[in-house]
């Protein structure tokens, strides 16, 4: 067994391990403060980590009850002035610090009886990194301090800007949210109707998320996937963890409410389950669709995507 394949299995373990319980969806950060929004980040370069990492380092977290999104590694650390705290004597060796994944393309040309083929792949190699709350030190202090509670309320702002951004029309009426390829248009039930603020945005991020995947934009919807068939359910996953990167990023809270899930889960275990590649690749894509709605130029005047009412 390659390098290659045993990281791809034990990654996918772990996920599908947090996901038989129940209890969790581990691309979903759950966080207590505003200042503690987005998704697990390198303390150097100031970047969210992306694919399969931002799974990883939030079960670390949630298992460890870090609410802070920093981390980096034992040198990263060290160029800030801090130090990794020894491993306490219940945890084994091994085991204080967190894998994370780096992939990096490769391209190289391979000749054939037809002539030359150019191949791409990646390689995926391994890093340890260390929570704030694992290390010592001036610069970790700061980034531990609690904020004024005072600035602690939410500003859902961000994601109303996301959402007029994206160039997709947004109805809002009935009683159910989709999106239909066919017209280009998301529907969602009144704002009102949804239990909370978190429940609304977290319901249209899924949806835009679909959206990314026009042809016009990442093209990647499977034309005619039904549901229950693997494409359908592979896209389901894909929006799921996109739309919760993007929430998370804009700094809508997780609801908790695992309920529009529960009808897909077994078909997403199916699909991680039958092949470990699965998780990298919708981790990758989801990267992407999320990547595409936040860094969409804001819409004003006549480019600016109004919400349809009913």
């Amino acid at each position: 067994m390659s390098t290659q394949t045993e990281i791809r299995q034990r990654v996918t373990s772990q996920i599908v391990t947090a996901l038989e319980s129940g209890k969790t969806l581990p691309w979903r950060r759950p966080w207590s403060s505003p200042a503690d929004a987005g998704m697990p980040a390198n303390v150097i370069l100031k970047q969210s980590y992306r694919g399969t990492n931002p799974l990883t380092l939030t079960l670390a977290g949630m298992g460890n009850g870090w609410n802070e999104r920093w981390w980096g590694t034992f040198n990263q650390w060290k160029e800030l002035g801090c130090s990794v705290r020894p491993r306490p004597a219940h945890v084994p060796p091994g085991q204080w610090g967190t894998k994370v994944v780096y992939c990096r393309p490769v391209e190289r040309t391979r000749q054939t009886e037809t002539g030359e083929q150019e191949e791409r792949f990646w390689i995926l190699k391994e890093y340890t990194v260390f929570h704030v709350r694992q290390v010592e030190g001036p610069a970790a202090e700061r980034l531990l301090a609690r904020p004024d509670p005072g600035t602690g309320c939410i500003d859902y702002g961000p994601a109303d800007r996301v959402m007029a951004a994206a160039g997709v029309p947004i109805r809002h009426g009935g009683d159910r949210a989709a999106y239909l390829p066919a017209a280009d248009t998301i529907v969602l039930p009144p704002r009102p109707s949804f239990p909370t603020a978190a429940d609304y945005y977290g319901t249209a991020m899924h949806e835009l998320a679909h959206a990314t995947g026009h042809p016009s934009r990442l093209d990647r919807l499977v034309k005619n996937a039904r549901f229950g068939d693997r494409q359908y359910a592979f896209e389901e996953l894909v929006a799921e963890i996109a739309g919760a990167f993007a929430c998370t990023e804009l700094g809508v809270p997780d609801s908790g409410d695992l309920s529009n899930t529960a009808a897909y889960l077994s078909s997403w275990l199916k699909v991680l389950r039958d092949d470990p590649h699965s998780l990298f690749r919708a981790c990758s894509q989801a990267s992407a669709a999320a990547d595409y709605l936040l860094n969409r130029p804001a819409q004003t005047g006549e480019n600016a995507v109004p919400a349809l009412a009913a």
